[in-house]
C-alpha cells in the first residue's frame, strides 16, 4: 500500500514535470516567433516608409511643394496600414476578409456599445487633459505639448487628415495588429516612442500617447473591435485641431 501510494507521488511529479517542461518549450516557441514576428515586420515596414517617402523628396525638389513635413507625415501614417495589409496578404497569406477581420474591423464589430466604449475612452483621456490643464493653473508650470508647432502653417487638407485618416492609420497598426502580438505593454510603448519628438513638458506627450495606447490595447482586447479605439482617437486629435484652430 505504501509502495503504491510512493509510486503514485512520483507518478505526479512526473507529470507536473512534464507539464512545465512544455509549457517552457511554449513560451521559448511564442518568443521565437515574436522575435521572427518583429524582424519580418520591421524590414517590411521600413521598406515601405522609405519606398513612400521618394515621391514626396522628388516633388520637393522638383519644387512641386514648398514644405515636406505635411506630405512627409501623411506617408509615413499611410505606411502603417500598408505595411499591415501588404504583411498579412503576401507574407501570412490571409485572404482580404480574414485580414479585415483579425484587425477587428468587420461590420459585425460595430455597435451601439462598440460606439458607447469609443466616447468612453475619449472622455477618460479629455479628462487626463483637463487635469494637466488643471496643474498647469495651480502651480503656474508651463506644459507645452508642441503640437502647435505640427499645425502651424498646415495645409487644410492636413487638418482634415489627422482627424479623419490618421487615427484609423495608427489603430490598424498599434493596436489591431501589435496588440494580438506584442501584447498591450509593449504596443503602447511603441505608440508612444514617435510621440517623443514633440519635444514636449516632461515628455508629457509621449507619457499621454503611453497611457492612450494601454486604455485602447485593452478595450481592443476585450472588445475584438478597432471602432472604438478609432472613434477615441478621432476625437482626441479633433480637440487637438479645435483647440489649435480657437
Amino acid at each position: 500500500m505504501r509502495l503504491h501510494r510512493v509510486e503514485n507521488e512520483q507518478g505526479v511529479k512526473l507529470v507536473a514535470r512534464g507539464r512545465k517542461a512544455v509549457e517552457k518549450a511554449r513560451r521559448r516557441e511564442n518568443k521565437r516567433e515574436q522575435t521572427k514576428l518583429a524582424l519580418e515586420f520591421a524590414v517590411l515596414f521600413f521598406g515601405i516608409m522609405i519606398l513612400l517617402q521618394l515621391p514626396v523628396a522628388f516633388l520637393y525638389d522638383a519644387g512641386l511643394i514648398q514644405s515636406p513635413l505635411y506630405w512627409s507625415s501623411a506617408m509615413l501614417s499611410i505606411s502603417f496600414p500598408v505595411s499591415v495589409f501588404v504583411y498579412l496578404l503576401a507574407v501570412k497569406k490571409l485572404d482580404a476578409h480574414k485580414a479585415i477581420a483579425e484587425l477587428g474591423l468587420t461590420r459585425d464589430r460595430l455597435s451601439a456599445r462598440i460606439l458607447a466604449m469609443g466616447l468612453l475612452l475619449f472622455a477618460i483621456i479629455f479628462l487626463m487633459e483637463a487635469a494637466i490643464a488643471l496643474v498647469e493653473q495651480i502651480t503656474g508650470i508651463r506644459i507645452s505639448t508642441h503640437v502647435s508647432l505640427l499645425l502651424q502653417g498646415a495645409p487644410l487638407w492636413f487638418y482634415v487628415f489627422a482627424v479623419f485618416v490618421a487615427p484609423l492609420n495608427e489603430e490598424i497598426m498599434f493596436r489591431g495588429f501589435f496588440v494580438p502580438r506584442l501584447g498591450i505593454v509593449l504596443s503602447a510603448l511603441l505608440f508612444a516612442i514617435p510621440h517623443l519628438t514633440y519635444a514636449s513638458t516632461y515628455e508629457i506627450e509621449a507619457i499621454a500617447a503611453f497611457v492612450f495606447g494601454l486604455l485602447a490595447g485593452y478595450v481592443f482586447k476585450k472588445t475584438k473591435s478597432l471602432y472604438a479605439t478609432i472613434i477615441a482617437h478621432a476625437l482626441v486629435n479633433a480637440i487637438a485641431v479645435v483647440g489649435f484652430l480657437v
